[in-house]
């Protein structure tokens, strides 16, 4: 089995949304800005789109900071979060997502030095460097399970690891 290297950073886009006349009504980002865009449709202002426009970026971050810089300068019509005005709501959650960032970045650290050990490890075996890969994969997706913090990343990672398998 020859599994695809998925280090390898996947592009984003940043989306423009417009109405007919040209203004502008709404700035995201997404790996697929048409998928992205088909979760808006149940957005009020979605009937007033009449085009949309993609800026593609190498990894999803750079394309996060570029809807962010854009938000904050071109003024959408629709786009809250990001906004000059905008204030993050004080509410439990924030607070907790907050408090849990110091953690969640030291435990992804430590899950690409235990992927790192179990594809070397897996090397020492014997294994084919894509079986290694695979292996050092799947320890990080456990490692990262087995914490209990990323429940959606470790969903996520499963299915791209299983969609890249065949």
């Amino acid at each position: 089995m020859t599994v695809p290297n998925t280090t390898t950073p996947r592009r984003a886009a940043v989306y423009r949304l417009y109405d007919a006349q040209g203004t502008l009504l709404y700035i995201g980002s997404a790996y697929d800005p048409e998928k992205r865009c088909r979760a808006h449709r149940t957005k009020p202002w979605w009937p007033e789109v009449a085009r949309r426009e993609d800026q593609w970026f190498a990894t999803r971050r750079k394309a996060y900071v570029g809807e962010m810089k854009a938000i904050a300068v071109e003024g959408a019509k629709h786009n809250q979060m990001g906004a000059p005005t905008y204030q993050t709501p004080d509410t439990e959650a924030v607070r907790r997502r907050k408090e849990l960032a110091p953690l969640r970045q030291k435990l992804l650290e430590e899950s690409w030095a235990v992927r790192r050990a179990a594809c070397e490890a897996a090397q020492v075996a014997g294994a084919t460097s894509e079986e290694a890969e695979l292996t050092g994969k799947l320890a990080e997706i456990e490692f990262l399970e087995d914490t209990g913090l990323f429940a959606a990343s470790v969903k996520e990672r499963r299915r791209r690891l299983l969609t890249a398998a065949g």
